[in-house]
């Protein structure tokens, strides 16, 4: 009976398809990389500027994040807060990727470009307030937690290698291996169909689980959340703290390596065949789910953070070794020779599934953190920590776009992006490399840090719902 009064559960096929919310984001963050290819090819910005556009913007992005968390206390609503934000949200980005890829081309300059940029991103950040109070609204049991972040990333590793057939194997010949605006107006009208889908499931689940309701957000401390509070709570939730450079350093680094231009340099020039790195990817997906049903069980074992320190430091390996083999061998020959092939689809496969379970102990950890306040503040305010960490994780990633600006820029790509069909160079090899492998090792360099003083293992978190159980009668 105790039990049943400490725990809001879900059942599982809620628990898989609210997380389909999470493929939203990685859907747009897939199409937004293209954005520099849009200021440069159709709104007149250099590769430099564009870079510095979508930083700027990102940092704009950044301080909407509290300001929305913040208000997101305030709203009341008989449909709760998640779902509000989430149709909203989808509603505002749906808007702005058909101005700015189908609507908006030919009728203005890069003013247009960065007001439709933003337009983008008050939407993106609606969406991501709901997105991001999901897991710790639709259960806090501590074996329901990992099966959140494995669905999540399921989804999101399946929805990621499909995306990438379709556009090696379909968009990309259909347009003549060419980053255009023909390519990018298909690549908007998939993606307006496709999260729309993805955010409507989302809904209909949560509608389901009957959690997202007034009674689940009201407080045992009576005070008001004041604004000033979510920045206070950097400076004293060491898990938060802790929490924010191990995800933020991967972001930054992830952000970068998946630019679409670090893509078309690997496949495109250093491998000397784009179609290949759609071929892979059923491999790639196949693997990582396998990987991430097995390791969702050991995280429900072991705990979310024993589980991500783990497996970051078996993704470093992976990533590592890619690295070695990409500087020794002749990477025009990898799709010729059948050993290097079936070397390079083996690493590439660790790589990427390795990098799926460390994303999917992320999301759940937001919700531990929430959980964690709570018992510290009386406060059950989803939308606060995962804004405010959204908040420094912004500001930091947002400098991907400016450094593959300028790694482009430094090897001549001034006033144009690479293409699929440019010539292989070493200095190209070099700057690819760094950025799609060299980044992410140093990403979780800084995981592995930061979890040596974050302290919401397992055994915490059953402590911590406990008291939580308490607060709540």
């Amino acid at each position: 009976m105790g039990e049943e009064i400490m725990y809001r559960r879900a059942k599982s096929w809620q628990l898989a398809l609210a997380v389909m919310s999470q493929v939203v984001p990685t859907a747009l963050v897939i199409l937004m990389t293209f954005a520099s290819y849009v200021a440069v090819g159709v709104y007149g910005a250099t590769s430099v500027l564009a870079g510095t556009i979508i930083t700027g913007t990102r940092v704009f992005d950044a301080i909407t994040d509290p300001v929305c968390g913040f208000l997101t206390t305030r709203l009341k609503s008989k449909f709760g807060r998640v779902r509000p934000l989430l149709v909203c949200g989808w509603l505002i980005v749906a808007l702005a990727i058909a101005l700015m890829f189908i609507i908006c081309p030919g009728k203005g300059n890069v003013f247009v470009f960065v007001l439709i940029y933003i337009l983008y991103i008050i939407g993106y950040t609606v969406f991501n307030t709901g997105d991001g109070m999901v897991a710790s609204i639709i259960t806090n049991d501590p074996k329901q937690r990992p099966m959140v972040g494995r669905w999540a990333a399921v989804f999101k590793s399946i929805f990621s290698g499909t995306f990438s057939m379709i556009l090696a194997a379909t968009l990309m010949p259909k347009h003549g291996y060419q980053y255009g605006l023909p390519l990018f107006k298909d690549l908007a009208l998939l993606m307006i169909g496709i999260t729309g889908l993805f955010t409507a499931l989302a809904v209909i689940a949560i509608t389901a689980s009957k959690n997202d309701v007034p009674e689940t957000y009201k407080d045992k401390n009576e005070k008001p959340i004041k604004f000033v509070e979510m920045f206070k709570m950097i400076g004293k939730s060491r898990p938060l703290q802790m929490f924010t450079i191990a995800a933020a350093s991967d972001a930054l680094a992830l952000q970068t390596a998946s630019q679409s231009a670090i893509n078309v340099m690997i496949f495109g020039i250093c491998i000397g065949n784009y179609r290949f790195s759609g071929s892979i990817s059923l491999y790639m997906t196949a693997v990582t789910v396998a990987m991430l049903f097995l390791t969702s069980g050991i995280a429900k074992k072991n705990g979310t953070k024993k589980t991500l320190v783990q497996w970051t430091a078996f993704s470093m390996i992976a990533y590592a070794a890619m690295y070695i083999f990409m500087m020794t061998v002749d990477t025009l020959a990898i799709t010729k020779v059948a050993v290097l092939t079936v070397a390079f689809i083996v690493l590439r496969c660790l790589m990427n599934a390795t990098q799926m379970i460390v994303s999917s102990c992320t999301f759940p950890m937001i919700a531990d953190i929430t959980d964690y306040e709570l018992s510290q503040s009386g406060h059950f305010s989803p939308s606060i920590v995962a804004m405010t960490y959204s908040f420094v994780q912004k500001l930091i990633s947002s400098l991907g776009a400016t450094i593959v600006g300028l790694a482009v820029a430094s090897i001549g790509y001034v006033n144009s992006m690479p293409q699929a069909t440019d010539p292989f160079s070493r200095p190209v090899l070099n700057i690819a490399l760094f950025l799609w492998l060299g980044m992410p090792m140093l990403g979780y360099v800084c995981t592995l840090i930061a979890m040596k003083f974050y302290k919401l293992d397992k055994k915490k978190m059953e402590e911590v719902a406990m008291i939580n159980a308490g607060l709540r009668k």
